[in-house]
């Protein structure tokens, strides 16, 4: 089956025309309201606001004890990122990490705590920053992302990385735009085609047609192809690496949807490195797992690394 037809047939099973949307239209017998409810993550998460700030905060404790070195990888003062690397680097695996936000905040200075994690375990670790919408559209930030990915893998060995062990996580919207890496063509970019050799996708968003029915479509402004450009689940032949889903078992319905369908075909097509469902956790807590080397995730995503 070709590419072309391939997608179609996923989006078939899905449920999900394959070529427009019509914003404002119930999905999967939501009323419009509900469905929006279901992609505003505050509904479901009475402690956002003290979550969301514990990410600065642990950002701004970790840097001061691991000083990280910024690097641009772009011409805008947003494409920058922080890495993270222990005394001595050499050759060692590298973890890029993509912020969440709703694409619309956040940055790398939020996304330090997870550092320690792979610092202190043999890795490096790198925090992405780009720009956020309304200074640009969404399609410009996946080229940014993507723009990244191919500066570390043409710079990081100065870092003490290993360009042949680069994997990439995210979560929320940078769970999206991680899959959105996971399922790029890098050789169309003049990389390697296994530029990424793992991925981990934290409580993200796998197709966009249901999320652009709901009031996000008021700020993600896109077009109908680029709605199918930037759906991961469209584009599930292009993954050639394993990778870990997770998401919290308080999250909104339709992140549990989403992540568990994208979940069932990686595991379909022998791609799936882990599932993870978080006890307890809602959509905002999820990522601090990654800040302690003992949980579970983390010891998933270090031995997917194989340190």
């Amino acid at each position: 089956m070709d590419r072309r037809r391939f997608s179609l047939a996923v989006a078939a099973l899905l449920g999900v025309p394959s070529v427009a949307f019509s914003a404002g239209n119930p999905f999967l017998g939501y009323t419009q309201d509900e469905l929006d409810k279901a992609y505003d993550q505050r509904n479901w998460a009475p402690n956002s606001a003290e979550v969301i700030g514990r990410y600065a905060t642990d950002s701004a404790a970790v840097r001061e004890k691991y000083p990280p070195r910024t690097e641009r990888y772009g011409s805008s003062d947003a494409e920058t990122l922080d890495i993270f690397a222990p005394a001595g680097a050499k050759g060692l695996p590298v973890m890029v990490f993509v912020h969440g936000g709703a694409w619309r905040a956040l940055g790398k200075d939020d996304s330090s705590a997870p550092a320690p994690t792979f610092v202190d375990n043999g890795c490096l670790y790198v925090a992405l920053n780009f720009a956020n919408i309304p200074a640009v559209r969404l399609p410009d930030m996946a080229t940014q992302c993507r723009n990244a990915m191919l500066w570390i893998h043409a710079n990081i060995a100065r870092f003490g990385g290993d360009p042949q062990r680069i994997f990439v996580s995210g979560h929320s919207s940078g769970g999206h735009l991680s899959a959105v890496l996971l399922t790029t063509d890098w050789s169309t970019l003049g990389a390697p085609v296994d530029l990424i050799k793992g991925g981990v996708v934290m409580s993200g968003m796998y197709e966009l047609y249901p999320v652009l029915l709901s009031a996000r479509s008021s700020y993600v402004k896109v077009s109908a192809g680029e709605v199918i450009a930037l759906s991961p689940l469209r584009h599930l032949d292009k993954i050639v690496c394993p990778v870990i889903v997770a998401n919290g078992d308080k999250e909104s319905p339709e992140f549990q949807r989403q992540a568990g369908e994208f979940a069932t075909v990686l595991a379909g097509m022998g791609k799936l490195r882990g599932r993870f469902v978080l006890p307890g956790k809602n959509h905002f807590e999820v990522p601090e797992a990654l800040n302690d080397a003992n949980n579970g995730l983390s010891k998933a995503v270090l031995d997917m690394m194989k340190v």
